[in-house]
Parts: structure tokens; sequence; C-alpha cells
């Protein structure tokens, strides 16, 4: 990570903004904007979807590009007159830290804040100890909460 982009990343931290990128932003929305309005039944269009996260229909069709490839199991695709997305039970089960490994965010998080490329515990950068601990509570958390789990809740996602 590079140096500049680490201190935004601590700026972001310290001020509450978002630490991923806009493209990660929607995919963790649209993921959980499927999960809670589509089925197999009756499955989610990406219009239906870029409106429902607030987002432009042609970004969120790329990013829905990457969430189903079929090597990811995350969202379905079904193409033709009855197509669409929708998330099937067992994806549902999968944790909110798949989407950010799909999207290449959890370098993000793993690496130095500092940006420094040699950073550990035997080589410690001035941050290292305090950000130790968030990014562990941090990780746990992504690993433990499922698309499922923030799908049931009402909270908000636009």
């Amino acid at each position: 990570m590079k140096p500049l982009k680490a201190v935004k990343l601590f700026s972001q931290i310290q001020n509450g903004n978002p630490v991923f990128s806009k493209s990660t932003e929607y995919a963790l929305r649209a993921t959980i904007f499927i999960a809670r309005k589509a089925s197999k039944e009756k499955k989610a269009t990406i219009k239906m979807v870029a409106e429902g996260i607030g987002a432009p229909q042609s970004f969120t069709a790329k990013i829905l590009q990457q969430l189903t490839k079929k090597n990811t199991g995350i969202i379905s695709s079904v193409t033709g007159p009855s197509g669409g997305l929708y998330i099937s039970g067992e994806a549902k089960k999968r944790s909110i830290f798949t989407v950010l490994e799909l999207m290449g965010e959890i370098e993000v998080i793993e690496k130095c804040i500092m940006g420094l490329p040699k950073c550990n515990d035997a080589n410690p950068c001035s941050m290292h100890k305090s950000y130790k601990i968030i990014k562990q509570e941090l990780l746990r958390m992504l690993r433990e909460k499922t698309i499922e789990e923030l799908a049931r809740s009402k909270d908000a996602i636009l």
C-alpha cells in the first residue's frame, strides 16, 4: 500500500468515512439488496438493483458482473425473459468478507496503515500496535457477518 493511500485510509477511519472504494461500497449494498428483495422465483433486474442502492445503472452492471462470475458463487444470474439476479440460500450464508475479497479490498485492511512494506510485530511502524487491534476486530466482524444476517436487518442501504 502506498503511504498516501494509507494516510487517506487512516483519515477516513478517524472521520468515520467509508474505507472502501465506491465499487466495493456498491457491491456490498447490491449484495444486501438482492438478498433482501430477490429469490430464485422473483429475480431482481440490474435496473431494480441500481435504483435500490442509488448507483448508476452501468456502474452497477459492471460490479454485478464481478459478483456473478461462476467461480464466486455469491450472486446467481439467469438470462432470458424471466431472467435476473438472485442469491441462493447457500450463498447467503457466506460472509461479507467474501464480497470484499472479490472486490480486491482485503489488502486495504491487512496492509500497514502507514504504508510501510515491512511493518510487522518485530519491526512495527508507529501505528502498528493500535491498528493491529482495530484490524483484528474488523476482520473478525467481516468474517462473521453473513449476507443473510445483513439482509435480515432493516438497516439502511441507501
